[in-house]
């Protein structure tokens, strides 16, 4: 089969002649996968450049999570399977030591003017000139300052390898991520900038590193809270269930140790916690990209890529933590425009920018939790074959309570392919017939 072949200007058909032109090239049940509602699929082509359908992402709930005092259902958009299954289980140990803590600072972020051919000293006229930037911005900004939000501070640099001046305005953007408040603030001060140093903008936009914008948890878990699969047997080298979860403990902390060691693990430890920190920016439409952009960026901010979270065991409480930059918005862009994003939101209480931060550093930091509960005991494999299971059953043709039944099947034999899952299923059916 060749590639599917569209008009130059393809982007200027409706979204219906669009949808034809693909469909005649499509297999038909394929095709049906992208083919929402008729008002999801208009929704669609309001938001990106042509559209021709959507694409559904599996959305789920997240249970038990006690988050400053307060009991959650995380949704989280994903497809890997695991990950919900994996977060669900680390909140619910964790809310026996009482939950997570978390925090937030306020949501500043960082509009960067980027000047060349700026003459010896040019760079030094802007700071004094601060007060007057702020007046012009102000004005621009007139909604965002009754909100408490706004321009709260300039710092211009000369980059020494390409001699570009750099003029960074400080920006609290309140709920919103901010992107474009941002980006306005920049080009509206380009002329001024230019007049104040003598050179000449090269661009002005954005900067997602969101070093200002961070946000945390934390939680203590004492000893007698610490699962240890199998410790009711004998526990890790037979010391019974205490001693397997205290082995744990120490285990834990050393994983975390090694991630902050060696950047080959580390870059395996930060995508988990952004397992969970993705899932829930996709579900609420924030901009995932941005979003793990930077948490990378703050894992590399001394110069060596680095584990993201912290954990220290004193031999009757293991405590976590995490901190990052977490630039999560209630509004705007496509947050709280589509339907999936409003739904969200109402889920978790509409919650602030703020507030929305601090409930993904506690994700970020359960994912973390289970991922190194599991390996550095039982492995990460058992859970993930399970899950694998109902794939496999779903492919070979069971439906509901089928698939569950079939996967258990899968994995008392430990046999986790297609053929076996067809096997399973007929033999599932044969009984009942």
């Amino acid at each position: 089969m060749g590639t599917v072949q569209i008009p130059e200007r393809f982007s200027r058909l409706g979204l219906e002649e669009r949808r034809r032109l693909l469909e005649e090239q499509s297999i038909a049940e394929d095709w049906e996968a992208v083919s929402s509602s008729p008002a999801l699929t208009a929704l669609a082509d309001v938001m990106v450049e042509a559209a021709i359908g959507s694409l559904p992402v599996p959305l789920g709930l997240a249970a038990g999570f006690l988050v400053d005092g307060r009991e959650l259902a995380v949704p989280m958009a994903v497809e890997e399977p695991s990950v919900i299954a994996a977060a669900s289980f680390a909140a619910r140990l964790i809310r026996r030591g009482g939950g997570f803590t978390t925090w937030a600072s306020e949501p500043v972020m960082r509009a960067q003017v980027f000047l060349e051919k700026v003459p010896p000293g040019g760079e030094l006229r802007v700071a004094p000139r601060e007060a007057e930037l702020r007046e012009r911005l102000d004005v621009l900004q007139a909604s965002l300052r009754a909100r408490g939000g706004g321009f709260c501070g300039l710092e211009v640099t000369r980059l020494p390898e390409t001699g570009l001046v750099r003029v960074d305005l400080l920006i609290d953007v309140r709920d919103a991520m901010g992107a474009n408040i941002l980006n306005t603030a920049a080009e509206h001060l380009r002329p001024r900038l230019e007049e104040l140093t003598g050179g000449r903008v090269l661009m002005g936009i954005l900067s997602n590193a969101a070093r200002e914008r961070r946000a945390g948890a934390r939680f203590a878990l004492p000893l007698e809270h610490l699962r240890v699969a199998g410790s009711n047997e004998g526990g890790a080298a037979g010391q019974g269930a205490g001693g397997a979860s205290a082995e744990a403990a120490r285990r834990i902390v050393l994983a975390a140790e090694l991630a902050a060691e060696d950047p080959s693990r580390a870059v395996t430890h930060n995508k988990g916690i952004m397992n969970g920190i993705s899932a829930l920016a996709l579900a609420t439409m924030n901009d995932t990209r941005a979003i793990e952009a930077a948490a990378h960026a703050w894992a590399a901010r001394d110069g060596r890529y680095r584990g993201l979270s912290r954990y220290s065991f004193d031999g009757q409480t293991l405590e976590g933590s995490l901190e990052l930059p977490l630039s999560f918005a209630v509004v705007g862009g496509a947050v709280g425009f589509h339907p999936a994003s409003r739904l969200a939101l109402s889920v978790l209480g509409h919650p602030d920018g703020q507030g929305l931060s601090r409930i993904a550093a506690a994700v970020g930091l359960a994912q973390n939790f289970a991922a190194l509960l599991a390996l550095v005991t039982g492995g990460i494999q058992r859970g993930h074959m399970k899950l694998h299971g109902a794939r496999l059953a779903y492919q070979a043709g069971a439906r509901g309570a089928e698939v569950r039944q079939v996967a258990e099947r899968l994995a008392a034999a430990g046999r986790y392919t297609r053929e076996a899952a067809a096997r399973a299923l007929a033999e599932l059916r044969g009984r009942r017939a």
